[in-house]
């Protein structure tokens, strides 16, 4: 496994980024940090990168992963249309820690994409992930690095031995808030919105 620690120097951004790049091109499974908690994922359009997450944490081959953006343009390769109400929320809160469950596009990969073509999207305020998406141009798998059932963490010497062992990158850039929340997640397809899990964005 490769270890990074960002902010990356200037000297070695631009090299730091291409890595996270081909590491991701070829299906490699990346630890991430977002304002929230680690995440672990990586190019969220690889068909088979899903089942890989879904054995290294244990969890359901059938319940779909959340996305992570950084910009519009690799925004609209999920997104398929805009519900009523829905952009106005996105223009409101994003960057930041929502997540919004929208219309996807038909033909997403299964690992991302509901049995309804629904997708679970957020568009991360960590700058590392506005970096990566002017090298990535591709959503990310966004899902907590912990095996299932088990707490999220914000702190990367508290990553389970056995998700580090099967993971490619680790970007390491702990979360100093002692008392983080997870992203809200609201299911915007529907007007007024409905709160899925409450988090740190307070939609009003």
């Amino acid at each position: 496994m490769i270890t990074l620690n960002y902010p990356f120097a200037k000297c070695k951004k631009k090299k730091n980024l291409g890595l996270i790049a081909a590491i991701c091109s070829r299906g490699g499974v990346i630890i991430y940090p977002t304002e929230t908690f680690y995440a672990i994922g990586g190019d969220a359009l690889n068909a088979k990168l899903g089942e890989k997450l879904s054995r290294i944490k244990n969890r359901p081959a059938d319940k779909p992963f959340p996305t992570l953006v950084g910009d519009f343009i690799t925004l609209q390769k999920l997104v398929a249309n805009w519900p009523k109400g829905a952009r106005k929320i996105a223009d409101k809160y994003w960057p930041g820690a929502l997540t919004m469950v929208l219309p996807g596009h038909k033909n997403l990969p299964a690992a991302i994409s509901g049995p309804d073509n629904s997708i679970a999207v957020r568009w991360s305020s960590h700058p590392l992930l506005n970096e990566l998406a002017e090298t990535l141009h591709t959503p990310l798998i966004s899902t907590s690095a912990n095996l299932s059932e088990q707490p999220p963490t914000r702190k990367a010497r508290n990553l389970a031995t056995e998700i580090l062992e099967q993971t490619d990158l680790l970007i390491i850039a702990d979360n100093d808030n002692p008392n983080p929340l997870p992203s809200t997640i609201i299911d915007a397809r529907i007007n007024p919105p409905a709160i899925l899990r409450a988090g740190e964005i307070v939609i009003s």
